[in-house]
């Protein structure tokens, strides 16, 4: 029979095992509707559940400052009631050219006057309310380069890769266990007809 500690061993790396292949699931799944709302409607950031994923690419935002953003981190906007804006609120925006990230300094009706907290003036033009993207909630300290790495070929590879290893290592490990416990039921079957055995042969006796 196993010992308790390779019992607790076996038991760890399954539930290990069943863990990564949840998130890698989970974040393949993500991926995919990224890509495919991505295709189907190109003019906009994909989101999930009304929540888009941004990676930062300028320090307008940067400093110590409440709501300071950092290059190289992973940003999360809502999609909200642009009416509900107001002065303090971060949101993202769509210029035309870029995504932007800023500040809302001052509201004059429909437009929405925006500023980075590290520049020193006002963005050049009005955000038209129809323009913004959703209201920043939080972000993730660095990870954008994280997202950023996966989409090299180097990054796809171990994206694929890592879960694909991982669901192997799930499979053989519970194939193990499945090896290992009909081992055990059949030693535990002998044992049983055995002890019947000894026991009709005593009473022939």
């Amino acid at each position: 029979m196993k010992s308790s500690s390779s019992k607790l061993a076996s038991k760890t790396l399954t539930i290990v095992g069943s863990v990564l292949c949840i998130i890698f699931g989970f974040l393949l799944l993500c991926n995919l509707t990224i890509i495919i709302q991505g295709t189907l409607n190109p003019d906009r950031p994909p989101s999930i559940f009304k929540t888009t994923p941004l990676i930062v690419m300028s320090g307008s935002m940067s400093g110590s400052q409440e709501g300071h953003i950092e290059v190289g981190d992973l940003i999360f906007v809502k999609s909200v009631d642009t009416s509900t804006l107001g002065v303090g609120d971060i949101i993202a925006y769509d210029d035309g050219k870029n995504i932007v990230t800023h500040r809302i300094v001052a509201k004059n009706g429909e437009e929405l006057i925006t500023k980075g907290d590290a520049n020193n003036v006002e963005d050049p033009k009005p955000v038209l309310l129809n323009q913004v993207i959703g209201k920043y909630t939080y972000r993730i300290a660095k990870l954008g380069n994280v997202a950023l790495f996966l989409q090299t070929p180097i990054g796809m590879l171990l994206f694929i890769g890592v879960p694909f290893i991982a669901f192997i290592i799930y499979d053989i490990l519970q194939n193990k266990k499945s090896r290992q416990k009909r081992i055990d039921e059949n030693a535990a079957l002998k044992q049983e007809l055995e002890r019947l055995r000894k026991i009709t042969e005593e009473k022939k006796d």
